[in-house]
Protein backbone atom coordinates (compact mmCIF):
# COMPACT_ATOMS: atom_id res chain seq x y z
CA UNK A 1 0.00 0.00 0.00
CA UNK A 2 1.40 3.35 -1.06
CA UNK A 3 1.84 5.75 1.86
CA UNK A 4 2.28 9.53 1.84
CA UNK A 5 5.15 10.80 3.99
CA UNK A 6 4.21 13.75 6.20
CA UNK A 7 6.00 16.39 8.24
CA UNK A 8 3.93 18.32 10.81
CA UNK A 9 4.64 21.96 11.62
CA UNK A 10 3.12 22.93 14.96
CA UNK A 11 2.10 20.41 17.64
CA UNK A 12 -0.17 22.46 19.86
CA UNK A 13 -3.69 21.32 20.74
CA UNK A 14 -4.75 20.59 17.13
CA UNK A 15 -1.38 19.76 15.61
CA UNK A 16 -0.92 17.06 18.21
CA UNK A 17 -4.28 15.54 17.26
CA UNK A 18 -3.28 15.55 13.60
CA UNK A 19 0.07 13.93 14.42
CA UNK A 20 -1.65 11.22 16.46
CA UNK A 21 -4.09 10.58 13.61
CA UNK A 22 -1.26 10.27 11.09
CA UNK A 23 0.51 7.67 13.25
CA UNK A 24 -2.39 5.69 14.70
CA UNK A 25 -5.54 6.16 12.61
CA UNK A 26 -4.70 6.87 8.97
CA UNK A 27 -3.17 3.78 7.31
CA UNK A 28 -1.91 5.54 4.18
CA UNK A 29 0.06 8.15 6.15
CA UNK A 30 3.62 7.97 7.47
CA UNK A 31 4.78 10.70 9.84
CA UNK A 32 8.52 11.25 9.33
CA UNK A 33 9.17 14.59 11.07
CA UNK A 34 7.75 16.97 13.66
CA UNK A 35 8.56 20.66 14.09
CA UNK A 36 7.57 23.17 16.75
CA UNK A 37 9.18 26.35 18.05
CA UNK A 38 8.84 24.75 21.50
CA UNK A 39 11.49 22.10 20.89
CA UNK A 40 10.83 20.28 24.18
CA UNK A 41 7.17 19.87 23.20
CA UNK A 42 8.13 18.70 19.72
CA UNK A 43 10.62 16.20 21.16
CA UNK A 44 8.15 14.83 23.71
CA UNK A 45 5.45 14.42 21.05
CA UNK A 46 7.90 12.76 18.65
CA UNK A 47 9.15 10.33 21.27
CA UNK A 48 5.62 9.39 22.25
CA UNK A 49 4.65 8.76 18.61
CA UNK A 50 7.90 7.08 17.56
CA UNK A 51 9.00 9.82 15.15
CA UNK A 52 12.77 10.16 14.82
CA UNK A 53 13.19 13.56 13.15
CA UNK A 54 12.50 16.55 15.41
CA UNK A 55 13.06 20.24 14.63
CA UNK A 56 12.41 23.73 15.94
CA UNK A 57 12.99 25.23 12.46
CA UNK A 58 10.59 24.37 9.66
CA UNK A 59 13.09 25.67 7.08
CA UNK A 60 15.65 23.13 8.23
CA UNK A 61 13.05 20.37 8.39
CA UNK A 62 11.87 21.04 4.83
CA UNK A 63 15.46 20.93 3.58
CA UNK A 64 16.51 17.77 5.40
CA UNK A 65 13.56 15.37 5.57
CA UNK A 66 12.06 13.09 2.94
CA UNK A 67 8.51 14.32 3.59
CA UNK A 68 6.30 14.55 0.52
CA UNK A 69 3.58 16.53 2.29
CA UNK A 70 3.50 19.15 5.03
CA UNK A 71 0.68 19.51 7.55
CA UNK A 72 0.63 23.06 8.96
CA UNK A 73 -1.07 23.52 12.34
CA UNK A 74 0.63 26.66 13.60
CA UNK A 75 -1.14 29.83 14.79
CA UNK A 76 -2.79 31.61 11.82
CA UNK A 77 -0.34 34.51 11.86
CA UNK A 78 2.43 32.25 10.52
CA UNK A 79 0.39 30.18 8.05
CA UNK A 80 1.54 32.33 5.15
CA UNK A 81 5.26 31.96 5.78
CA UNK A 82 4.92 28.20 6.29
CA UNK A 83 2.92 27.80 3.06
CA UNK A 84 5.43 29.86 1.08
CA UNK A 85 8.32 27.77 2.42
CA UNK A 86 6.52 24.51 1.69
CA UNK A 87 5.73 25.66 -1.85
CA UNK A 88 9.38 26.60 -2.40
CA UNK A 89 10.34 23.11 -1.21
CA UNK A 90 7.85 21.59 -3.69
CA UNK A 91 5.69 19.85 -1.10
CA UNK A 92 2.02 18.96 -1.02
CA UNK A 93 0.35 21.08 1.68
CA UNK A 94 -2.46 20.57 4.15
CA UNK A 95 -2.94 23.78 6.15
CA UNK A 96 -5.31 24.48 8.99
CA UNK A 97 -7.71 27.38 8.55
CA UNK A 98 -7.57 30.28 7.93
CA UNK A 99 -5.10 30.19 5.06
CA UNK A 100 -4.16 33.82 5.80
CA UNK A 101 -5.63 36.92 7.42
CA UNK A 102 -4.81 39.76 4.99
CA UNK A 103 -5.14 40.43 1.26
CA UNK A 104 -1.33 40.44 1.07
CA UNK A 105 -1.27 36.96 2.64
CA UNK A 106 -3.78 35.68 0.10
CA UNK A 107 -2.02 37.23 -2.91
CA UNK A 108 1.39 35.86 -1.94
CA UNK A 109 -0.08 32.40 -1.27
CA UNK A 110 -1.90 32.37 -4.62
CA UNK A 111 1.33 33.27 -6.40
CA UNK A 112 3.34 30.59 -4.58
CA UNK A 113 0.70 27.90 -5.11
CA UNK A 114 0.55 28.68 -8.83
CA UNK A 115 4.31 28.06 -9.07
CA UNK A 116 4.11 24.84 -7.00
CA UNK A 117 2.80 22.94 -9.99
CA UNK A 118 1.35 19.44 -9.71
CA UNK A 119 1.16 19.76 -5.93
CA UNK A 120 -2.01 19.79 -3.82
CA UNK A 121 -3.01 22.48 -1.33
CA UNK A 122 -5.98 21.66 0.90
CA UNK A 123 -7.25 23.83 3.75
CA UNK A 124 -8.63 22.32 6.95
CA UNK A 125 -12.33 23.14 7.04
CA UNK A 126 -13.17 19.81 8.66
CA UNK A 127 -16.94 20.28 8.91
CA UNK A 128 -17.26 19.63 5.16
CA UNK A 129 -15.95 16.13 5.90
CA UNK A 130 -18.28 15.40 8.83
CA UNK A 131 -20.83 12.67 8.00
CA UNK A 132 -23.86 14.78 8.94
CA UNK A 133 -22.82 17.93 7.06
CA UNK A 134 -21.79 15.86 4.03
CA UNK A 135 -25.12 14.00 4.03
CA UNK A 136 -27.08 17.26 4.33
CA UNK A 137 -25.11 18.75 1.40
CA UNK A 138 -25.83 15.65 -0.70
CA UNK A 139 -29.56 16.01 0.01
CA UNK A 140 -29.47 19.67 -0.97
CA UNK A 141 -27.62 18.83 -4.18
CA UNK A 142 -30.21 16.14 -5.01
CA UNK A 143 -33.00 18.67 -4.59
CA UNK A 144 -34.59 16.84 -1.65
CA UNK A 145 -35.73 20.10 -0.01
CA UNK A 146 -36.22 22.09 -3.21
CA UNK A 147 -34.51 25.42 -3.70
CA UNK A 148 -32.51 26.73 -0.72
CA UNK A 149 -34.06 29.83 0.84
CA UNK A 150 -32.18 30.39 4.08
CA UNK A 151 -29.25 28.97 6.05
CA UNK A 152 -28.40 29.20 9.75
CA UNK A 153 -25.00 28.05 11.02
CA UNK A 154 -24.46 28.23 14.77
CA UNK A 155 -21.20 27.76 16.70
CA UNK A 156 -21.21 28.13 20.48
CA UNK A 157 -17.98 27.22 22.19
CA UNK A 158 -18.13 25.99 25.82
CA UNK A 159 -17.51 28.63 28.47
CA UNK A 160 -15.61 25.92 30.37
CA UNK A 161 -12.75 26.55 27.89
CA UNK A 162 -12.34 30.15 29.01
CA UNK A 163 -8.74 29.51 30.06
CA UNK A 164 -7.83 28.48 26.50
CA UNK A 165 -9.72 31.46 25.05
CA UNK A 166 -7.65 33.88 27.11
CA UNK A 167 -4.34 32.05 26.63
CA UNK A 168 -4.61 31.46 22.88
CA UNK A 169 -6.85 34.36 21.87
CA UNK A 170 -4.07 36.85 20.99
CA UNK A 171 -2.59 34.40 18.43
CA UNK A 172 -5.74 33.14 16.66
CA UNK A 173 -6.95 36.15 14.66
CA UNK A 174 -10.22 36.98 16.40
CA UNK A 175 -13.83 35.87 16.30
CA UNK A 176 -14.46 36.27 12.59
CA UNK A 177 -11.18 34.80 11.28
CA UNK A 178 -10.74 31.97 13.77
CA UNK A 179 -14.20 30.85 14.85
CA UNK A 180 -16.83 32.11 12.41
CA UNK A 181 -14.81 31.08 9.34
CA UNK A 182 -16.18 27.55 9.78
CA UNK A 183 -19.75 28.82 9.54
CA UNK A 184 -18.92 31.26 6.74
CA UNK A 185 -17.46 28.38 4.76
CA UNK A 186 -20.54 26.23 5.37
CA UNK A 187 -23.12 28.82 4.33
CA UNK A 188 -21.13 29.65 1.18
CA UNK A 189 -20.84 25.92 0.39
CA UNK A 190 -24.53 25.22 0.91
CA UNK A 191 -25.62 28.40 -0.89
CA UNK A 192 -23.49 27.59 -3.91
CA UNK A 193 -22.84 31.27 -4.47
CA UNK A 194 -20.60 34.16 -3.50
CA UNK A 195 -21.63 36.76 -0.94
CA UNK A 196 -23.35 39.92 -2.15
CA UNK A 197 -23.67 41.80 1.15
CA UNK A 198 -23.03 41.23 4.82
CA UNK A 199 -23.81 42.85 8.16
CA UNK A 200 -22.07 41.88 11.41
CA UNK A 201 -22.75 42.85 15.01
CA UNK A 202 -21.34 41.61 18.30
CA UNK A 203 -19.52 42.55 21.47
CA UNK A 204 -18.13 41.41 24.80
CA UNK A 205 -20.93 39.99 26.93
CA UNK A 206 -19.11 37.68 29.33
CA UNK A 207 -15.31 37.71 29.16
CA UNK A 208 -13.96 41.24 29.68
CA UNK A 209 -10.46 39.84 29.19
CA UNK A 210 -11.13 39.71 25.43
CA UNK A 211 -10.74 43.49 25.29
CA UNK A 212 -7.00 43.15 25.98
CA UNK A 213 -6.48 41.50 22.58
CA UNK A 214 -9.20 43.40 20.71
CA UNK A 215 -11.66 40.52 20.34
CA UNK A 216 -15.33 39.83 21.12
CA UNK A 217 -17.06 36.82 22.67
CA UNK A 218 -20.34 36.88 20.72
CA UNK A 219 -21.33 37.82 17.17
CA UNK A 220 -24.14 37.57 14.66
CA UNK A 221 -23.71 37.94 10.88
CA UNK A 222 -26.49 38.41 8.32
CA UNK A 223 -25.58 37.53 4.74
CA UNK A 224 -27.21 37.75 1.33
CA UNK A 225 -25.67 35.75 -1.49
CA UNK A 226 -25.65 36.72 -5.15
CA UNK A 227 -28.16 33.96 -5.97
CA UNK A 228 -30.61 35.33 -3.38
CA UNK A 229 -29.99 32.80 -0.59
CA UNK A 230 -30.11 34.35 2.89
CA UNK A 231 -27.88 33.23 5.74
CA UNK A 232 -27.33 33.85 9.43
CA UNK A 233 -24.11 32.99 11.25
CA UNK A 234 -23.82 33.05 15.03
CA UNK A 235 -20.66 32.73 17.11
CA UNK A 236 -20.44 32.54 20.88
CA UNK A 237 -17.76 31.75 23.42
CA UNK A 238 -20.02 31.13 26.40
CA UNK A 239 -22.20 28.06 25.88
CA UNK A 240 -22.87 26.61 29.32
CA UNK A 241 -24.03 23.21 28.04
CA UNK A 242 -20.87 22.25 26.14
CA UNK A 243 -19.95 22.46 22.45
CA UNK A 244 -23.21 23.56 20.83
CA UNK A 245 -22.75 23.47 17.05
CA UNK A 246 -25.59 22.99 14.56
CA UNK A 247 -27.01 24.08 11.22
CA UNK A 248 -30.42 24.57 9.61
CA UNK A 249 -31.09 24.58 5.86
CA UNK A 250 -34.53 25.86 4.82
CA UNK A 251 -35.76 25.04 1.34
CA UNK A 252 -38.93 25.49 -0.69
CA UNK A 253 -39.94 21.86 -0.10
CA UNK A 254 -38.47 21.04 3.30
CA UNK A 255 -35.94 21.77 6.01
CA UNK A 256 -32.78 19.99 7.14
CA UNK A 257 -31.42 20.27 10.68
CA UNK A 258 -27.92 19.12 11.59
CA UNK A 259 -28.23 18.71 15.33
CA UNK A 260 -25.70 19.36 18.06
CA UNK A 261 -23.79 16.16 18.72
CA UNK A 262 -24.20 14.29 21.98
CA UNK A 263 -21.67 12.12 23.78
CA UNK A 264 -24.04 9.13 23.72
CA UNK A 265 -27.48 8.18 22.43
CA UNK A 266 -28.76 8.11 26.05
CA UNK A 267 -31.53 10.53 27.05
CA UNK A 268 -32.05 10.95 30.78
CA UNK A 269 -35.56 11.60 32.16
CA UNK A 270 -35.86 12.48 35.85
CA UNK A 271 -37.20 15.12 38.23
CA UNK A 272 -35.06 17.74 36.47
CA UNK A 273 -36.57 17.12 33.04
CA UNK A 274 -35.34 15.44 29.85
CA UNK A 275 -31.75 15.95 28.73
CA UNK A 276 -28.84 14.76 26.63
CA UNK A 277 -25.17 15.54 27.13
CA UNK A 278 -23.46 17.78 24.56
CA UNK A 279 -20.04 16.97 23.17
CA UNK A 280 -17.57 18.70 25.48
CA UNK A 281 -15.36 20.26 22.77
CA UNK A 282 -14.46 20.29 19.06
CA UNK A 283 -11.95 17.45 19.28
CA UNK A 284 -14.67 15.06 20.38
CA UNK A 285 -17.44 16.37 18.10
CA UNK A 286 -15.37 16.32 14.92
CA UNK A 287 -12.91 13.53 15.73
CA UNK A 288 -13.88 11.49 12.67
CA UNK A 289 -13.95 14.56 10.42
CA UNK A 290 -10.34 15.42 11.35
CA UNK A 291 -9.31 11.96 10.19
CA UNK A 292 -11.51 12.02 7.10
CA UNK A 293 -10.22 15.36 5.78
CA UNK A 294 -6.62 14.10 5.84
CA UNK A 295 -7.64 10.76 4.30
CA UNK A 296 -9.27 12.70 1.44
CA UNK A 297 -6.14 14.87 1.11
CA UNK A 298 -4.00 11.73 0.77
CA UNK A 299 -6.39 10.26 -1.79
CA UNK A 300 -6.29 13.53 -3.72
CA UNK A 301 -2.48 13.47 -3.81
CA UNK A 302 -2.03 9.78 -4.61
CA UNK A 303 -4.87 9.61 -7.15
CA UNK A 304 -4.18 12.98 -8.79
CA UNK A 305 -7.69 14.25 -8.06
CA UNK A 306 -9.02 17.78 -7.63
CA UNK A 307 -9.02 18.98 -4.03
CA UNK A 308 -12.37 19.42 -2.27
CA UNK A 309 -11.19 22.48 -0.31
CA UNK A 310 -8.89 24.58 -2.47
CA UNK A 311 -6.92 27.78 -1.92
CA UNK A 312 -9.62 29.58 -3.91
CA UNK A 313 -12.37 28.39 -1.52
CA UNK A 314 -10.22 29.28 1.48
CA UNK A 315 -9.54 32.75 0.03
CA UNK A 316 -13.27 33.41 -0.43
CA UNK A 317 -13.94 32.52 3.20
CA UNK A 318 -11.18 34.84 4.43
CA UNK A 319 -12.65 37.60 2.28
CA UNK A 320 -16.01 37.03 4.00
CA UNK A 321 -14.32 37.24 7.42
CA UNK A 322 -12.68 40.50 6.34
CA UNK A 323 -16.08 41.86 5.28
CA UNK A 324 -17.52 40.83 8.67
CA UNK A 325 -14.67 42.56 10.50
CA UNK A 326 -15.17 45.74 8.47
CA UNK A 327 -18.95 45.66 9.02
CA UNK A 328 -18.57 45.16 12.77
CA UNK A 329 -16.00 47.94 13.12
CA UNK A 330 -17.92 50.43 10.95
CA UNK A 331 -21.45 49.44 11.99
CA UNK A 332 -22.63 49.29 8.36
CA UNK A 333 -23.65 46.81 5.70
CA UNK A 334 -20.65 45.85 3.55
CA UNK A 335 -21.10 45.02 -0.12
CA UNK A 336 -18.88 42.64 -2.05
CA UNK A 337 -16.96 44.55 -4.73
CA UNK A 338 -15.01 41.50 -5.98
Amino acid sequence: MKKLKFAVIGVGRLGTRHAENLVHRIPRAELVAICDIDFDNAKETAERLGVKNVYDSYEKMLAETEAEAVLIATPPAVHRECILAACAAKKHIFCEKPIGVTDKDLDLIDEAVAKNTEKVLQVGFMRRFDRSYAEAKARVDRGDIGKVIKLRSISRDPSAQMGDFIKLGPTLGGMFYDMSVHDLDLVRWFAGSEVASLYAIGGIYEFEEFASFNDIDNCSILIKFKNGVMAEVEGSKNASCGYDVWMEIVGTKGTLLINSATTTFVTQKDEYGIRNECSPWFRERFAEAYEREVEVFIDTVLSNKETLMSAYDARKVVEMATMATKSYEQGTVVFNDK
